[in-house]
């Protein structure tokens, strides 16, 4: 299998919203809330959906929205924008923000969205070097090709 030649930046964030579809859609499978029955002590286990508990279902769509608007933002094989690298790094905060809110909830399931969206913000914050392939003279390669010092004699 042949990975796309992606920017790693936009790799990232493609990896950050395929880890939040993928937690949202553990919510929707992974029984979460347990009832207790006082008279036999006897507990059931049932999803979120099953619970009826629809109104925490929609807020689990916030880290989804948040890395699709990068995803969206972030160009595929170059280098962010200005306004994508503001987007990355509001879209990171709130993503944390939601994990520290709903950590006894959900939030847990979404921790490596919010690790994904990190390394993709601080990797659009570091300048990188132009690529050079190859030099054209040796007094011009840095490389230990020749060029360095001379022995004296």
């Amino acid at each position: 299998m042949t990975m796309p030649r992606w920017d790693r930046i936009y790799f990232f964030v493609f990896s950050a919203t395929s880890f939040a579809l993928l937690s949202f859609t553990a919510l929707l499978v992974i029984p979460l809330v347990e009832i207790t029955d006082s008279e036999t002590g006897e507990g059931i286990r049932k999803t979120l959906i099953a619970d009826g508990q629809s109104r925490l279902l929609l807020l689990s769509l916030l880290p989804i929205a948040l890395s699709g608007s990068a995803l969206l933002v972030v160009p595929k094989d170059g280098i962010p924008d200005r306004a994508a690298k503001i987007n990355l790094w509001v879209s990171t905060f709130l993503i944390y923000v939601f994990v520290i809110l709903f950590i006894l909830v959900n939030g847990v399931l979404f921790f490596p969205t919010a690790i994904l969206m990190t390394a993709a913000a601080v990797g659009a914050s570091v300048r990188r070097r132009k690529r050079t392939i190859f030099a054209k003279s040796p007094d011009e390669s840095k490389s230990g090709d020749g060029g360095g010092k001379r022995r004296r004699n």
